[in-house]
């Protein structure tokens, strides 16, 4: 029970950290791939630890993919000159 809280106390802080790191999913799916997969090679054991493993990096791939970013950029007006603010491309 403390090794399972520990790995998901772990994934958690690890997914925190990256959570709007990048705006490219790739490398947010990526990333979580393979948090995903330790996540799931500590909690499978015996000869479930493969499936555990690549379940594991199923599921974090698609948080990762899935994770929202916060960056704004700011645009201007050339004919106005009014500036606003919009999600970065």
């Amino acid at each position: 029970m403390i090794r399972v809280a520990g790995t998901a106390l772990m994934a958690a802080a690890f997914f925190g950290m990256l959570a709007g790191c990048t705006d490219n999913q790739g490398v947010n799916a990526a990333s979580g791939a393979l948090v995903g997969a330790a996540v799931g090679n500590q909690l499978g054991s015996g000869k479930g630890r493969t499936a555990a493993t690549l379940v594991g990096a199923a599921v974090g791939a698609q948080v990762g993919a899935n994770q929202t970013t916060s960056r704004l950029c700011t645009y201007r007006n050339s004919q106005t000159g009014q500036t606003y603010q919009a999600a970065c491309p």
